[in-house]
């Protein structure tokens, strides 16, 4: 059975023949290393359907993962949700709990604040 390609391999592949078909290639160092660069390709790669891309495009993911230890979908990268049992999503619905109890009462009734416009003074 043979070897299945690398990501490098895959990477450099996948540069030459968009440099050929496209007349753009890519920075083969930059797809290895950060996901969302990647991501980006794949999706060109994917868009030209019928060709070697596409094929090389998924070659690609299935090698990343691989190498990663998991398959992760582009784009779906889970993320912590501790922070939302205090809010609706449109902000905090409920303050933060407090440790010490307020020794100052609050007052009755405000102080009247003085306006700036010259009539409303006083």
């Amino acid at each position: 059975m043979p070897a299945q390609p690398s990501r490098l391999n895959l990477a450099t592949r996948i540069h030459q023949l968009m440099l050929r078909e496209l007349g753009q290639g890519i920075e083969v160092e930059q797809m290895l290393a950060h996901d969302r660069y990647a991501r980006d390709v794949l999706l060109v790669c994917e868009a030209l359907r019928g060709s070697e891309l596409a094929d090389l495009a998924g070659a690609f993911r299935h090698a990343s993962a691989q190498f990663m230890g998991q398959w992760i979908p582009p784009g779906h990268v889970q993320q912590a949700t501790d922070w939302s049992g205090d809010t609706s999503g449109f902000g905090v619905t409920k303050p933060p709990p407090r440790d010490v109890e307020p020794t100052d009462p609050m007052p009755l009734r405000p102080e009247r604040r003085r306006g700036w416009l010259p009539w409303r003074r006083g």
